[in-house]
């Protein structure tokens, strides 16, 4: 048995011992890995997916031997539903663990408040939100393991455009720095297209019904609805569409389709539906053996942000291993990664961050709520 494999073995040991609660002593020879997490609240329907992803990864770099002959262990902090929450975890983490590198929320407006703090650990982080304003900060230790909205949202413009050949789309999209900017880069790119919106709403986070901007939408001649929303939301505005008679079809963005969401509705909310999602996991055998093995784990459907997480930590290990624990060779290799091959997507970091630049189109078949892949759209 080597050194490396000896030293695993025994950290793996000591683990089991604490489980147990037969000692309380941290293995030394762990590298650790800050996450921060919704974990309560409402945020944490999508937490749990990538809180779950973080640990497979956890166990799978562990069971190839660790990085660099050393274990990984992630430490998670509750993130929960609100900004400050998401700063203090963060705070905590890198002053109470000092880890080698750290993964952020899938929210955007969490990522753009905890950003200060990130620059100030200079450790490298990588977050889910896909706010383009997350990365228009500048950040260099922060990287964008998903599809930024703009890709999103230049996607859904140009499927409603090219696709279904429609041209007085109305918007509607929640108040915030994701649902936004999403809203207005769609805007932009029909305009540049020669296509003007029929009209935009927005709605609040807690907001229940969104019925009047629905139909504001609708009595402007909208001849087709692009939304861009978050899970619960999400879904009650699909179900609020079939309510109101509304017969226009929707294009909706990613988070609308995450299981969570999608318990929530019914085959007939999805009819005349198309969502633009960041990855369609089935589409390769690498996607499809992940989803397979996450559902076997944990009785549950993998979602695409789950599995974006999951690729970043394996691309974190591989940089690991390649140079260290240094934060600053760290960096320098994650800005230098082309053409990464994950379980979910390629993953290629550009000036700004951005790893990934694509997204999938997906649709339902008849009287069903199963996915079917339509097309890959390629924006950068």
């Amino acid at each position: 048995m080597s050194v490396s494999t000896f030293r695993l073995y025994a950290c793996r040991r000591l683990a089991a011992l604490m489980l147990a609660g037969l000692t309380g002593t941290a293995c030394a020879q762990d590298v650790l890995v800050g996450a921060t997490v919704p974990m309560t609240g409402p945020l944490s329907l999508t937490g749990k997916q990538y809180l779950n992803s973080l640990k497979l990864a956890e166990e799978d770099i562990n069971k190839a031997g660790g990085v660099q002959g050393k274990p990984v262990k992630f430490i998670f902090e509750d993130a929960q539903a609100s900004n400050g929450t998401a700063v203090n975890a963060y705070v905590k983490l890198v002053q109470e663990h000092k880890p080698a590198f750290t993964f952020l929320t899938s929210y955007s407006t969490q990522n753009i408040a905890v950003a200060p703090e990130v620059a100030k650990a200079a450790i490298p982080a990588m977050y889910a939100g896909g706010a383009d304003a997350v990365a228009e900060l500048g950040n260099p230790w922060m990287f964008r393991i998903r599809p930024e909205d703009s890709t999103a949202a230049i996607a859904m413009a140009r499927f409603v455009k090219d696709q279904l050949k429609l041209a007085k789309p109305g918007i509607i999209y929640i108040q915030n720095d994701f649902g936004q900017g999403g809203a207005n880069a769609a805007a932009a790119f029909l305009k540049e297209q020669g296509i003007e919106a029929a009209g935009m709403e927005a709605y609040g986070q807690n907001d229940k019904d969104m019925s009047a901007q629905l139909l504001s939408l609708k009595n402007k001649g909208a001849d087709v609805i692009l939304a861009f929303v978050y899970p619960q939301d999400g879904a009650m505005l699909l179900r609020q569409i079939k309510m109101l008679g509304i017969k226009q079809p929707v294009v909706a963005s990613s988070a609308a389709f995450v299981p969570a969401a999608m318990q929530l509705l019914s085959p007939r909310d999805l009819q005349n539906v198309w969502g633009v999602i960041d990855t369609y996991l089935p589409a390769t055998e690498k996607g499809k053996a992940y989803a397979e093995r996450y559902k076997a784990q944990f009785s549950m459907d993998a979602d695409p942000y789950g599995a974006a997480y999951y690729d970043g930590a394996m691309l974190m290990a591989r940089a690991i291993n390649e140079v260290g624990t240094d934060a600053r060779k760290l960096q320098a290799y994650l800005k230098e990664v082309k053409d990464y091959q994950g379980v979910s997507h390629v993953y290629s970091f550009d000036e700004q961050g951005n790893g990934v630049h694509d997204v999938a189109v997906v649709k339902f078949a008849d009287g069903t709520k199963d996915m079917q892949f339509i097309d890959a759209i390629k924006v950068k």
